[in-house]
Order: C-alpha cells, then sequence, then structure tokens
C-alpha cells in the first residue's frame, strides 16, 4: 500500500478491525438493542468517512442532502438512550478517529507518501472528526432539552393535590387517545358534593383530604388499564377502556361503597357515558357525561347516572 489512493481502501477492507477496536475501547451489552445500533451506526459513518476521502468536497459540502446529519442524528439518540453524557458523546467519536488512524498507520507505508498526501488525508480525519462531534453534540442537545421541555410540561400539567393528570391534559391528549385506541369504552366523572362549601367554610385541609381519597379510592377499585384525572375542582374522571356503560355503573357503585366504609360521612355524585354508544367523538362524550352528572347531582345522595 504506498499511495494516498490506497487509504480509502485499507479503511475499507479493515472495517471489521476498526469496529472490532471500537468496542473494545467503548464497551456495552450486545444484547441492549440502543448499544447494537449504535454500533452499526459508528461502522455506517466510518464507509461514510471513506466515500468523504474519496470526493472532492470539502467537510461542509459533503452533505449527501442531509443524509450524513441525519446519520449523526441516529446516533446521538442511541448515544442518550444508553444513559451517554456529552462527554461520552465527544469520546465516542474521538475514540473511531483513532481507531480509524491506527489502522491507516498499521497498513498503509505513510513513510513512501508524499508528507502532502498524508497531511490531507490526516486534515480529512480531523475536519470530518471535528464536525462530526459538533454535529453529535448539537443533536444530543436539542434531545436533552426536549426530553426536559416535556418533563416540564407534564409537571405543569399534573394536579398537585392528587398526583393525576390535570383536566387539561384529560381534555387534549387522554380522552381523545382513548377514542382513537378503542372501539369501546366508558367515562365515569365522580363529584364531591358539598366541596366548594367546604373550602368556603375555610376547610381548605379537610376539602383536599376529601379529594385526595376519593381520587385513591377510584384508582385502587377501577379495573386495570382504567385511566384517571383530576377533572375539576371537586371531580374526579376515569376513562374504563372496553367497558361499556352498565359495567362503569357497578365500577361507580364499588367506588362509593368503599368511600362510605370509610365512615367520613361525604357524598359523592356520579355521571358515566359510554363511547360510541352516547357520542361519536371526545366532545359530544364528554358533553353527555356532564348532563348525566348534572342529573346525578340535582338527585343527590351519592347517585350516579348513566346517560341515555
Amino acid at each position: 500500500m504506498d499511495s494516498a489512493s490506497r487509504i480509502p481502501e485499507r479503511i475499507r477492507q479493515d472495517l471489521p478491525n476498526i469496529m472490532a477496536s471500537w468496542r473494545e475501547a467503548r464497551r456495552g451489552d450486545a444484547e441492549d438493542g440502543a448499544y447494537s445500533r449504535l454500533t452499526a451506526g459508528m461502522e455506517q459513518l466510518v464507509s461514510v468517512f471513506v466515500d468523504f476521502l474519496s470526493s472532492p468536497d470539502s467537510v461542509e459540502t459533503f452533505t449527501r442532502g442531509g443524509a450524513v446529519r441525519g446519520l449523526v442524528g441516529e446516533l446521538t439518540q442511541n448515544q442518550h438512550e444508553l444513559g451517554r453524557d456529552t462527554v461520552g458523546v465527544i469520546e465516542d467519536f474521538a475514540v473511531l478517529r483513532r481507531c480509524i488512524w491506527r489502522s491507516v498507520e498499521k497498513g498503509v507505508d505513510l513513510p513512501t507518501l508524499g508528507g502532502g498526501e498524508v497531511a490531507a488525508f490526516f486534515l480529512k480525519l480531523m475536519q470530518a472528526s471535528d464536525w462530526v462531534t459538533e454535529a453529535g453534540l448539537e443533536a444530543f442537545d436539542a434531545i436533552v432539552r426536549r426530553e426536559m421541555e416535556q418533563a416540564l410540561g407534564r409537571a405543569q400539567a399534573t394536579d398537585l393535590v392528587t398526583g393525576l393528570p390535570d383536566r387539561d391534559q384529560f381534555n387534549r391528549l387522554l380522552l381523545p387517545r382513548a377514542v382513537d385506541s378503542h372501539e369501546r369504552f366508558s367515562v365515569v366523572v365522580f363529584d364531591g358534593a358539598h366541596f366548594t362549601e367546604t373550602v368556603a367554610a375555610g376547610e381548605v385541609r379537610r376539602a383536599r383530604q376529601v379529594l385526595r381519597r376519593l381520587a385513591d379510592t377510584v384508582r385502587v377499585v377501577a379495573p386495570e388499564g382504567t385511566v384517571c384525572a383530576r377533572f375539576g375542582d371537586d371531580e374526579i374522571s376515569a376513562i374504563l377502556p372496553e367497558w361499556g356503560g352498565e359495567g362503569a355503573y357497578h365500577v361507580a357503585e364499588s367506588v362509593l361503597e368503599r368511600l362510605a366504609e370509610g365512615g367520613d360521612g361525604f357524598e359523592v355524585d356520579v355521571g358515566v357515558a359510554e363511547y360510541p354508544a352516547h357520542g361519536s367523538n371526545a366532545e359530544e362524550l364528554m358533553g353527555e357525561t356532564l348532563k348525566a352528572l348534572k342529573m346525578a347531582k340535582r338527585v343527590g345522595g351519592s347517585g350516579i347516572v348513566v346517560a341515555r
């Protein structure tokens, strides 16, 4: 191997050994999907670098229509899943650069090449490594920032008293998702009677205890797969996948019985509606549920009303 044109061929032929050296330095669980994808991506990145060496393009113009940046984005996603931090991202790419250099140093008689040719290869190697590292850090930072924003959004959409999703998340996300995912389900809204009066009387702590106990009871009694949320100041909503109105009625009965066993003496009114029997979309279904709840509150005494 006595010409610069043989350097790309050396890297291509020695790719298995280059990757073995990289895996040795950046060990991971071979059964871990993220590590396997990262390794495969790094191997693909070496092949892209070989094409870059053979191309007259600079590191700025060798973009392949954004495919190279897309590949780096996939790599950083896998790095993030593996728990890498920014230092780990940098080290992954730095190790790959060293493995490539050692392969060329070992397999190509560099002293027989002109100094300019070797310098050109080394320059392209460093430029490509720097570009990939910078692009990787940008993509990694975007992933971390997006996750932080999502976490903050979830925290803001979570009721602090019950720990459940709030009404906005229920209406905007949970209920539409149920409509898209299930052919049949029921919505139940439990309303704590006299909650407003209790708060107005200055018994805020008592009101919170009542609401928290209602939320806990619904979560314990409701069947597996139920999605709960705080629907209003004194209301807890529940989506019961694959349950019809009659079944939801019996679940509501069980909740009221469990609450009565506590001897607290507070009343809970319940409205029930079934999808798609009582509404073909989330808005219609919720409207019918609230109509049923309104009727239950008129009856009073912990009544349960199913929409008709």
